[in-house]
């Protein structure tokens, strides 16, 4: 019984493995605009700009659109529900430093990423339930892009997950086939 646990654990951090993750890519935008307050389905604070040209040391992580802002009293954006906020990618000068809320309550504030040319992921190292992020940077000196996280349905669908009756049976008779040969390397 302690092995078929085990078999469901291993088999339930698969799963989550396989969890899709929503990245905003901000692709679909053209030109240069402000982000509209509601994009993606997400919450923007005032000043947040996007663009689609190049422009030595603020790179796009993927395809040509990023953001910015110069407001610093508004980087920052919501989410409508609870998410697990995995981090984004930038690009520019100086720092930037996530600081994670829930339910209007500081719950982690993520290293500092030194920004360059190249667009480098900032994980915002922390697993739990997030509504806000605010970034701290040095406005007008970065670009941020690939906004990345999971929605709690996706987390939740993964932790709840229970494999069908054929799924059992498939991986019962792999563990019986694990245990003939583990029998037949002892002997």
């Amino acid at each position: 019984m302690r092995l078929l646990t085990k078999l469901l654990a291993t088999s339930a951090i698969a799963f989550a493995g396989m969890a899709q993750a929503t990245v905003v890519t901000f692709e679909d935008l053209h030109g240069q605009s402000a982000l509209a307050s509601n994009y993606a389905g997400l919450t923007w604070g005032n000043g947040w700009t996007y663009y689609d040209w190049a422009q030595s040391s603020y790179n796009a992580s993927s395809g040509n659109v990023r953001i910015y802002n110069y407001n610093p009293a508004k980087d920052f954006f919501k989410f409508s529900s609870d998410v697990v906020f995995d981090g984004a990618f930038f690009a520019g000068f100086d720092g930037a430093t996530f600081q994670l809320y829930n339910n209007g309550q500081l719950v982690h504030t993520s290293s500092t990423l030194g920004l360059s040319s190249t667009p480098t992921f900032l994980s915002s190292g922390y697993g739990g339930l997030i509504d806000e992020v605010r970034l701290l940077a040095n406005n007008g000196q970065f670009v941020m892009d690939d906004v990345t996280y999971h929605s709690v349905a996706v987390a939740r669908d993964v932790a709840n997950a229970v494999p069908e009756p054929s799924s059992l049976a498939l991986m019962g008779l792999g563990l019986v086939g694990l245990m003939a040969v583990r029998r037949r390397v002892k002997t």
